[in-house]
């Protein structure tokens, strides 16, 4: 018998981005952090000379020195490397594939036999439905660490992932009602509102485990002791070649 859970799209993308804007205006600026977003969002999408101008001055015109690591390499030394990589025309800003990925793997690690997801309708999760068909089709018995806390293993116990109309849905309906507690709790926490539902008890109703996310640490040696020894490198090498290239090669 499988284990049926549900979820809302992009809600992990959603609590990063309290954190970035909270980050951002403390740090960096209100005004000026507003424009590298949007110069940001406009570079992506035109990939124009005009744009990299544009993203280059928005980066220098912030308190980039509080971020060097981050920020130097495109305001200190307009960086090649950074804008080759905005410039590929298969970059976008769409996290869904990002979001999905870190939920598998962690799911992976609570379930203990096999499990379907169900989650509400999503226009860019359809788009890679093909892609997590491939990870759930995938038989190789393969195994890696990407970091000190997580595995990934294949052939995955996630066996299906479905769209279903939050509507006809209770669960669905439930999960909608509990992301928009956890995106209110994490508002209040990162000083962005105040008011509504109190944040601690929002908290407690989740068990540790239950809470995910995908935050930047500023700590990079801890960050380095954190991934060393790990593999990373290999997984994302053995997905592009066997999983995200239709055409499969036995790496």
């Amino acid at each position: 018998m499988s284990e049926d859970l549900t979820f809302t799209p992009m809600a992990e993308t959603m609590l990063q981005h309290h954190f970035f804007t909270s980050q951002g205006l403390r740090l960096l600026g209100e005004a000026e952090f507003d424009e590298l977003l949007l110069a940001f969002q406009l570079a992506v999408k035109a990939k124009s000379p005009v744009a990299r101008i544009r993203l280059i001055s928005a980066a220098r015109n912030l308190r980039w020195q509080e971020y060097p690591e981050l920020l130097g390499p495109l305001a200190k030394y307009a960086s090649p490397e950074c804008w080759d990589a905005i410039a590929n025309p298969d970059v976008n800003t769409d996290a869904a594939m990002v979001v999905l990925h870190s939920m598998i793997t962690r799911l992976e690690m609570m379930t203990t036999g096999p499990y379907r997801i169900e989650h509400d309708q999503s226009k860019n999760l359809l788009t890679y439905h093909p892609l997590i068909r491939r990870f759930i089709d995938h038989d190789r018995d393969i195994e890696f660490r990407p970091t000190e806390i997580s595995t990934m293993k294949f052939p995955l116990k996630l066996r299906e992932v479905t769209q279903v109309d939050s509507k006809a849905s209770h669960a669905v309906q439930i999960a909608d009602v509990m992301i928009g507690a956890a995106l209110e709790m994490a508002s209040n926490k990162s000083g962005l509102n105040a008011g509504g539902l109190n944040p601690d008890d929002v908290e407690q109703l989740y068990r540790v485990g239950q809470m995910t996310n995908m935050l930047p640490s500023l700590d990079f040696e801890e960050q380095k002791r954190f991934r060393k020894g790990t593999q990373s490198s290999e997984m994302i090498d053995y997905l592009a070649a066997n999983i995200v290239d239709p055409n499969p090669s036995d790496v």
